[in-house]
């Protein structure tokens, strides 16, 4: 009997600790601030951050929220912290709206006050998704989902991820990697502080990376890629590609081939697999240490180094060049 009674006790001491713990975790990751705006039309957001990082997320709600997660020395001040007012005098901070116009800024207002006080101010904000968005970050990086608009995302501080987003869109960082996933619109992603990925577009892409590879995949389009930190590559669906590395090699693997194939390496080979290109009317201009093709119906010069001639009667302009490797052709 006491064993059961000693069962009881110990069982519920277990609760109540689980429940203290989820209340304390809840309260420990409330928002420090948090505003909302009405939004009954599509309309832009503004935000600039120079505390922290800044995530953007698409949801059916005809409103803006704006969550601000104030720390200092690592730790989230709740809203009903008397530090609060204190930590957020180091910040210059803008809520507001005018017209469809969101705007949410953080402004540090000393870097000395930063690094005696130790704080920073991260953002969420939840958008409907009829929203253009124009982000910027000096304190972290960016991350941004589900909206629909015109697009321009900077980050200084970090990465810049984006996802499930379409519109005519400009993504940039010089703190990290830019990352992008199933975007619908032309796209325009350029890294000087790490690689630049993209996998699913539909549109005309614009890739650049000076600080790692470009990796485009499933690509329904247009692709204009280049790396001078890195390989390229490209796949998908695309009418034409441009790819250049002067850090790596450049590999693509092509459908639909339509308008133009140029590819060009010094710091690697150059390889290209072209969907039913043994069926399309190609000229080729092709050179590097050794060139590797199986030539279909050709007329022109073809040679151990270099190839240079047309298929199938000519058409579509294909540029490979390597001086760091071969030049590999499939069909």
């Amino acid at each position: 009997m006491k064993t059961q009674k000693n069962f009881k006790l110990f069982t519920i001491i277990v609760v109540l600790t689980a429940v203290l713990s989820l209340n304390g975790f809840s309260e420990n990751n409330r928002p420090s601030i948090t505003k909302t705006f009405d939004l009954n039309q599509p309309g832009k957001l503004h935000a600039v951050s120079s505390g922290g990082g800044v995530t953007v997320q698409a949801h059916d709600q005809a409103k803006v929220v704006i969550q601000a997660f104030v720390r200092k020395n690592g730790k989230l001040i709740s809203p009903t912290d008397r530090s609060l007012d204190e930590v957020l005098d180091d910040f210059d901070i803008d809520f507001s709206k005018s017209g469809s116009t969101i705007s949410a800024i953080v402004k540090r207002k000393s870097l000395m006050n930063f690094w005696r006080n130790n704080v920073g101010i991260s953002l969420t904000i939840t958008v409907p998704k009829e929203m253009s968005c124009e982000v910027s970050s000096s304190g972290g990086g960016l991350k941004i989902s589900g909206v629909k608009g015109t697009h321009e995302f900077s980050s200084s501080g970090g990465g810049v991820k984006l996802e499930n987003t379409s519109g005519t869109t400009k993504a940039s960082s010089s703190g990290g990697s830019v990352k992008a996933a199933n975007h619908n619109g032309d796209i325009r992603l350029s890294s000087s502080g790490g690689g630049v990925s993209l996998n699913g577009a539909h549109g005309r892409v614009y890739a650049h990376s000076s600080g790692g590879g470009v990796h485009l995949e499933d690509i329904h389009g247009a692709a204009d890629a280049s790396s001078s930190g890195g390989g390229v590559s490209v796949t998908g669906e695309a009418s034409s590609v441009k790819a250049k590395s002067s850090g790596g090699s450049v590999h693509v693997d092509i459908r639909n081939l339509t308008e133009e194939l140029y590819l060009q390496s010094s710091g690697g080979g150059v390889s290209a697999i072209i969907h039913g290109g043994d069926q399309l009317g190609l000229d080729l201009d092709l050179s590097s240490g050794r060139v590797n093709i199986d030539l279909h119906n050709f007329s022109g010069t073809s040679e151990k180094d270099r190839v240079k001639g047309s298929m199938n009667g000519g058409g579509i302009p294909v540029y490979m060049h390597a001086s760091g490797g071969n030049v590999n052709v499939e069909f």
